[in-house]
């Protein structure tokens, strides 16, 4: 039995929108002070979601029908919980020392680390089976971090809202460094 805590049984939300995604998106900065971004597919095109940023303790993601919350918490503000309808998705909290985190979604766990000069984020998957790149969340932003491309396993919905996730706290690091 895992020891991950529980998140919501069903990413059905998340999953009907990976697949129109195929393991990769583009997010883009609407306005000037980029407290909105506009999430595409690989191809551009029309808009699939969007993150708002509320200030550095959350956001509020919208896609199709669905609207997520993402909440800091807890002692130091060091912990996160995503939430789709009230339900549980995503929970993080720190790794250890060096601003990692450990992120629960979907019933697998993740190791992500971030690069604020790069504007880069990572999520390793952690698990006896993983270990390929193919089990790696990715998202490398631009220099003026106004637009990202994220890449991603295929068919895992729970990857996608650790994509968002990611794509949130990259956004919010960078803001309270430059």
């Amino acid at each position: 039995m895992s020891r991950a805590p529980r998140t919501a049984p069903s990413l059905a939300p998340w999953e009907l929108l990976q697949r129109d995604l195929a393991g990769r998106f583009r997010a883009r900065a609407r306005g000037l002070l980029g407290a909105e971004f506009s999430l595409f597919g690989p191809e551009g095109g029309e808009e699939l979601g969007r993150l708002r940023m509320r200030g550095a303790l959350g956001a509020t993601f919208r896609a199709g029908g669905a609207e997520t919350e993402i909440e800091r918490g807890g002692p130091f503000a060091a912990r996160y919980r995503m939430s789709t309808g009230g339900a549980p998705v995503l929970l993080a909290s720190p790794a250890g020392p060096d601003g990692g985190l450990r992120v629960f979604c979907g019933g697998k766990t993740y190791e992500a680390r971030w690069s604020v000069l790069r504007n880069t984020a990572t999520a390793h998957l952690l698990s006896e089976l993983a270990g390929s790149s193919d089990e790696m969340v990715r998202l490398e932003g631009g220099l003026a971090g106004r637009s990202y491309e994220a890449s991603l396993p295929e068919e895992d919905g729970g990857a996608l809202a650790v994509a968002v996730f990611m794509l949130y706290r990259s956004v919010a690091l960078r803001r309270q460094a430059f």
